[in-house]
């Protein structure tokens, strides 16, 4: 007996030790509100988006081949700095995902364009906590934390501020700007950092700043992407509002004449759900590494039985004819 339990805990640490966990996806997207080739191709990418709620998206506006882009010009020099890292500086629109530069001439509306890059594993970890003050003011806590074994050297981390949804009618026809970068916390190529070597071990950093009074303070969501330091490969990935700690995925289409709330979040057995349309909607539940674990449908409220999933981190997304709007779930 005693040898049994020794080896059943020997098992149980190798499994602690090789422990990975989902690598969430990012979508770096620059575009320009001067250029009429992105309002002609950005509207089937925000569909593949839509389509693919668990991944992060961050829209950089770059000052080439346009320099009056309005959005552009609010922060010329970190958004021409992201995009010179990836050495895609001079044409729009142009994707990058997991760090990899994805060709000018791909079909930006084809789903298959993420699934490369789906279902990997990260050694890492990040948790943000962001708290705003006043009207004026935020701090962003973004810890990384070691959760498997590794080899990895010298990392970058990017932390963003983005503004979720502007409603701006620019030059090119796009009246609805999704997930825009306005701030880099911590410089414009962020910082650099290694990763601990043991597991469970941390490293901190605290961020503030205050905000521009053109930005919807309200729409503020703070991103972060841990990259290796020469061939930019994406490691780990996180975003999330200050509202009660919501972390946000994917394109955000919520409307405005449509309100999601969940409760309680985190969640145990039990989730309610309340959408203010009051149409018939139907709902279905992502993990995090995009499958569909959970569907069905509902009107104005209903509550969801999870006590069948997994520990973890969940998207629900609820659509009816108005619209989509997704939330991030916690599963305790």
């Amino acid at each position: 007996m005693k040898n049994n339990i020794l080896i059943f805990c020997f098992i149980i640490s190798l499994q602690q030790i090789s422990a990975q966990v989902p690598k969430k996806v990012v979508a770096e997207h620059f575009t320009n509100t001067l250029c009429s080739i992105c309002a002609a191709r950005n509207p089937g990418f925000y569909t593949n988006l839509d389509n693919h709620p668990g991944i992060l998206h961050l829209a950089v506006h770059p000052s080439a081949p346009y320099a009056g882009c309005t959005l552009s010009q609010h922060n010329v020099s970190e958004n021409n700095s992201r995009t010179n890292y990836y050495g895609i500086f001079g044409g729009t629109p142009r994707i990058v995902i997991q760090g990899s530069v994805i060709p000018s001439s791909a079909n930006y509306n084809d789903a298959t364009m993420f699934t490369p890059f789906t279902g990997q594993s990260s050694p890492a970890t990040i948790k943000i906590t962001q708290t705003k003050y006043a009207n004026d003011s935020i701090k962003a806590r973004v810890v990384v934390k070691t959760a498997g074994t590794h080899s990895l050297g010298n990392l970058r981390l990017f932390i963003a501020l983005a503004e979720d949804t502007i409603f701006f009618s620019a030059p090119n026809g796009e009246s609805k700007h999704h997930d825009v970068f306005r701030k880099s916390l911590g410089g414009a190529q962020g910082i650099t950092m290694t990763l601990p070597a043991i597991i469970g071990d941390s490293v901190v950093n605290t961020f503030t700043s205050t905000v521009h009074p053109s930005w919807n303070f309200s729409r503020i969501f703070t991103m972060a992407i841990l990259q290796e330091e020469g061939n930019k490969a994406l490691v780990q990935a996180e975003a999330v509002l200050a509202s009660g700690g919501q972390i946000i995925t994917g394109l955000k289409t919520n409307s405005n004449e449509m309100e999601l709330r969940i409760a309680p979040n985190p969640a145990t057995n039990k989730l309610y759900v309340c959408l203010n349309s009051g149409e018939t909607s139907d709902f279905y539940i992502i993990d995090a590494i995009g499958r569909e674990v959970l569907k069905g449908n509902f009107s104005s409220y209903t509550n969801i039985d999870i006590s069948g999933l997994e520990t973890g981190l969940y998207t629900l997304v609820v659509q009816n004819e108005k619209g989509k709007v997704n939330k991030k779930l916690i599963k305790e």
